[in-house]
């Protein structure tokens, strides 16, 4: 009888092990203990702490003996435990930032990418920092679309990876940040190359004799160069966003991307007649494909336009660059050259769009037009 109680007890501390073990959310667990008996306690007591969730279990025995034995179960269960693997931890991290995304399901991908291009799907824990800087080390020198990486590519891939691996610290997945001592390599050029003055004069005269004519790719290139818009968000744009020379933007990238502009007349005018009797759900652009094209729909039709024009080669989103330089010279508010473009700061526009001469100019005539204000 004894023997079967024991055997019968046996099973069922088995089983609650496995399942304490099997609630923890993650794949390190710690056991602490045996602990003796405190004040108002009268049995040995072993801890299970999940550093993912903070949470902590206790099991109890009735002597030293029995705590010391199901403290060596305890630790040979967990020790079984499997690590995760590199994409397996990736997935569970995306899908807790996922709440922060207005479109969650493109820069899930978008983030992912950014670690699975370099880095490989091994367990966590074999990516010590030695490893680590041989890894960067690789993708700073491959190849990319167009050649080397960039080095604001790589340094993009590198700032992703960290936050990453901070995360699987915070999680207890791995013992040492391994990419914490790993920085960026090369410099990186801010911003995109943009048209001159004179070519932009040139270009924005060509672009209107064109859209008069009643070619869209031109149109679309106006409508962004006098808006700021990102080409994904030209190209979304639909009938029934435009009122008059209002426009309203229904950006996805963050919370600032929804906004309503307002577009220079001429070209408001050019986009009325490109509306005129369509419905309001169609899209204004590219309207015979069945889905919104990608960005190198205008890539292709800008650079077109730039070889006709005779200036040299620039991509769509440096027109939001030259969109922001050619407003601030004009001495629009960086606060207002910010939220046209869709930024939470004018950080973010300086650094990357707006030319710093133009930031300059900008300050200047608002200051003179502040000392010649009329009061």
């Amino acid at each position: 009888m004894n023997a079967r109680r024991t055997e019968f007890a046996n099973k069922q501390q088995k089983k609650r092990i496995a399942d304490l073990v099997k609630e923890c959310e993650h794949n390190i667990v710690y056991v602490y203990g045996p602990y003796p008996p405190s004040a108002g306690r009268t049995k040995w007591r072993i801890v299970i702490y999940d550093p993912s969730t903070g949470k902590r279990k206790s099991v109890c025995a009735e002597k030293r003996s029995s705590a010391d034995m199901l403290a060596v179960q305890l630790r040979r269960q967990t020790e079984t435990k499997p690590v995760p693997t590199v994409y397996e931890a990736l997935g569970k991290w995306l899908d807790e930032k996922r709440g922060a995304w207005r479109n969650p399901d493109t820069f899930a991908h978008n983030t992912g990418k950014r670690v699975t291009l370099w880095i490989p799907d091994v367990p966590v824990v074999e990516i010590d920092p030695a490893r680590a800087s041989a890894l960067y080390l690789a993708v700073t020198k491959a190849e990319g679309k167009f050649g080397p990486l960039k080095p604001a590519t790589h340094h993009g891939y590198l700032k992703t990876v960290k936050e990453f691996w901070r995360w699987l610290l915070e999680q207890g997945l791995v013992e040492t940040d391994a990419f914490a001592r790993v920085k960026p390599i090369g410099k990186a050029n801010a911003g995109k190359q943009q048209l001159g003055p004179l070519e932009a004069k040139t270009l924005e005269r060509m672009l209107f004799e064109k859209a008069k004519e009643g070619e869209e790719g031109a149109l679309a290139i106006l409508v962004q160069l006098y808006l700021g818009l990102r080409p994904s968000e030209v190209l979304g744009l639909t009938v029934g966003a435009v009122d008059g020379v209002q426009i309203f933007v229904n950006g996805t990238k963050n919370q600032n991307a929804r906004r309503r502009l307002e577009l220079y007349a001429p070209v408001a005018k050019l986009l009325a007649k490109h509306c005129a009797k369509r419905p309001l759900t169609e899209r204004i652009f590219a309207a015979n494909r069945e889905t919104k094209p990608k960005p190198n729909w205008m890539y292709k039709r800008l650079h077109a336009y730039c070889d006709e024009a005779k200036i040299g080669r620039v991509c769509p989103h440096s027109l939001r660059g030259l969109h922001s330089s050619l407003a601030l010279e004009a001495g629009a508010t960086s606060i207002d050259v910010a939220r046209s473009l869709g930024h939470s700061s004018f950080a973010i526009t300086a650094k990357h769009y707006a030319k710093a001469d133009s930031i300059e100019v900008g300050k200047a005539r608002r200051m003179a037009g502040s000392m010649h204000s009329k009061t």
